[in-house]
């Protein structure tokens, strides 16, 4: 049965629950309740790349198939339980092992939408969808959460990403080029595009020709110049890797795609979770689910929302007080880091994307589906395809992204910090990246910048939610009793944070419309 059946059936006895036993139901809207107790996989079968490589689902195919995989609730007989990587290690933020033996076990959630809901699917969530994250991998969760962030604009933020990684890449390579062509000197480029500056590179080439790069002048970015824009500690590249994350380390359900790279001595297990179920998602339905979540809807402010027909227009008095808000926000620095407008240059979404020179772990797949060609993706524009309301196209081509982010990390200081212990790994590829010899982690009180596009229609904020307004979410990016300017533990927003609280109350209380001003059309249970 699929999702738009079984919310029908939902909806009938719904209202013959309301309309009290003496209600009469017709013969042809009484629901047929289904007892197989089978798995709840909402498809007639798993889509299958070659499928899709060779055309046979346009956009709208997908996107519906996304739809449906993205609101399934999924059972033991689908793969949920406890999932683990090929050499064993437990993915689930839970990890205590299931009782019996085979399937059940702690999971996070059942389905994608059960923390993506608010205020709508592929939204954010509330604090109650928070999850706890067992870095420990011991079955006893530290004091480390964090809440569902927003799918909103995810498909843009990738593409953003991807030309920045391209361009960063390319001065890269310039400049160990020019080092070589001039052995003994060294060649300092400076990292920057769109605007954002990611620090500096230096390239000495010795007269053997061997060639060092310094890139110990790196900022918010890993030393593979690979920028990851998503998630709240900028780990995943791409919406393809965090929908693969997702489905195995929150519902215990295993793309097949996880268990094609086995460790070093290990042979390959189609089941490494050991419930009896292989195959639990794959390649095309991965696929689907990142077409769903990458056309989502772009959050726009409420004067263009107005403007599209997608909202009431504020009255006059309104639009003074935010354009009045922007301005603050400008002054005191919080658009900075939070850059209010960038330049996407080509619209066109590609999944799996073939970008990035081999950078991104779904390229790992080349190879090992049989029925995946890299070369054939599936592709749509997110100018045209992408659910209403779209990107702004730019005067000279691409499109205008408002989403107030930088794509890099910042140090957000004690306030922020998670606890000590475990840290987020870095890996690229699939591999785990390592500075000096050690594998890279990231700091307890670094973060990704949070795009700021929709900020008005979720909350609670901040990556444990503990910001129950946006007036504490600015707050906590710095303390009253900080560490000295240099300082290890002081946040990089301190400054602007206390430029906010120094605000006179009228105009802080007009950042604040400002920022609740960028909203999404999106009502509670749309899209």
């Amino acid at each position: 049965m699929s999702f738009d059946s079984r919310a029908r059936c939902l909806a009938v006895l719904l209202a013959v629950a309301l309309a009290g036993c003496s209600a009469s139901v017709e013969p042809d809207e009484v629901p047929v309740v289904d007892l197989t107790g089978g798995p709840a996989f909402p498809l007639e079968a798993h889509l299958e790349s070659a499928a899709i490589a060779a055309g046979d689902y346009d956009h709208e195919q997908l996107f519906e198939a996304g739809r449906e995989l993205f609101h399934t609730p999924y059972n033991g007989l689908d793969g949920v339980g406890i999932s683990r990587l090929p050499d064993g290690t437990p993915l689930n933020r839970f990890s205590v092992p299931p009782t019996g033996g085979k399937g059940g076990g702690m999971v996070s959630s059942q389905s994608c939408v059960e923390c993506h809901n608010h205020p709508a699917a592929a939204a954010a969530g509330l604090a109650s969808t928070n999850r706890a994250l067992d870095l420990n991998k011991d079955g006893l969760p530290p004091f480390v959460q964090r809440s569902t962030t927003s799918l909103w604009g995810n498909g843009v933020v990738q593409l953003l990403a991807q030309e920045i990684t391209e361009d960063l890449q390319a001065i890269r390579d310039e400049a160990l080029t020019a080092a070589g062509e001039a052995p003994g000197t060294t060649v300092e480029r400076a990292l920057e595009s769109k605007g954002i500056s990611y620090g500096k590179l230096a390239a000495t080439a010795s007269a053997s020709g061997e060639t060092e790069l310094d890139l110990s002048g790196l900022e918010g970015i890993d030393v593979d110049l690979v920028v990851r824009p998503l998630l709240w500690k900028g780990l995943a590249p791409t919406v393809r890797t965090v929908t693969l994350g997702a489905s195995a380390g929150l519902m215990g359900m295993l793309a097949e795609e996880i268990t094609w790279f086995p460790p070093p001595g290990k042979d390959y297990n189609p089941d490494p979770d050991g419930d009896g179920v292989e195959r639990e998602f794959s390649v095309g339905d991965v696929t689907a689910m990142a077409v769903y979540t990458a056309s989502q809807e772009t959050p726009e402010s409420i004067g263009r929302l107005a403007e599209l027909g997608l909202v009431a227009a504020p009255d006059a008095a309104t639009v003074e007080t935010i354009d009045r808000g922007r301005e603050a926000f400008a002054s005191v620095g919080c658009a900075d880091c939070h850059v209010p407008e960038l330049h996407l240059k080509d619209t066109v979404f590609e999944e799996p994307t073939s970008r990035g020179n081999g950078n991104y772990y779904n390229q790992r797949l080349a190879g090992k589906d049989e029925n995946y060609d890299p070369a054939r993706p599936a592709r749509f524009d997110l100018l045209v395809d992408a659910q209403e309301p779209r990107l702004e196209p730019h005067p000279d081509g691409g499109a205008i992204v408002r989403s107030y982010g930088d794509l890099k990390r910042h140090q957000m200081g004690r306030q922020l910090a998670d606890p000590p212990g475990p840290q987020h790994p870095l890996t690229a590829n699939g591999t785990p990246l390592t500075i000096d010899g050690e594998k890279a982690v990231v700091d307890p009180g670094v973060w990704l910048t949070a795009e700021l596009w929709g900020v008005g229609s979720t909350g609670p904020w901040l990556h444990d939610s503990r910001a129950g307004t946006l007036d504490e979410a600015i707050r906590w990016h710095g303390e009253d009793d900080p560490p000295a300017p240099g300082d290890a533990g002081r946040s990089e927003a301190q400054e602007s944070r206390d430029a906010y609280a120094a605000l006179a109350a009228t105009d802080r209380e007009a950042l604040l419309t400002f920022l609740r001003s960028l909203q999404t059309r999106a009502a509670p249970g749309g899209n």
